[in-house]
């Protein structure tokens, strides 16, 4: 990202807070705001006057946030996945489980003399019939993402003879 000091605006709220707002130059951002363009026909679902910066090609291909289940060999399968969590603190990271809903959520709290700031993040998927919950871990690594893993049972269909009807 790029910042131009030459169109910065700063300005005093009724509460007595400053405010500064300085444009920024993102690449990525115009690329998606260019490729959103370019799309139009695959995303005329949304509408005409959707928003330019949402990712909207990206959420039709989905999230890096879904179960994934990976054979490890020996009739052992695993389910894994994992999500980009390089702003926070593993302190601040909540992970939990609640009618098979996998939900991970964090909220950042930053104060200094001249500043407070507070973000929130939440992302939440259902995890497949057979997840071993009681098995599951998570561990941020290294690069900042979150890997979640457990074993995984898969779930076999039951299936039923049906007699043919008598006449």
């Amino acid at each position: 990202m790029l910042v131009n000091p030459k169109h910065l605006a700063s300005y005093v709220t009724p509460n007595n807070m400053l405010v500064i707002e300085v444009p920024i130059h993102n690449p990525e951002t115009e690329r998606r705001i260019a490729q959103a363009k370019n799309d139009n026909q695959s995303l005329a679902q949304f509408g005409q006057y959707r928003d330019l910066l949402f990712d909207y090609v990206g959420f039709l291909a989905g999230s890096d946030f879904q179960p994934r289940i990976v054979d490890k060999g020996n009739n052992q399968k695993q389910l894994e996945m994992s999500i980009g969590m390089k702003n926070y603190r593993p302190d601040e990271i909540k992970v939990s489980v609640k009618n098979n809903e996998l939900i991970v959520q964090d909220e950042h709290k930053h104060k200094n003399k001249n500043r407070s700031e507070r973000s929130f993040f939440f992302k939440s998927t259902i995890l497949p019939p057979g997840t071993q919950l009681d098995q599951l871990q998570s561990r941020l690594t290294d690069g900042g993402r979150l890997k979640i893993e457990t074993p995984y049972i898969e779930q076999k269909e039951a299936t039923k003879s049906i007699e043919n009807p008598k006449k």
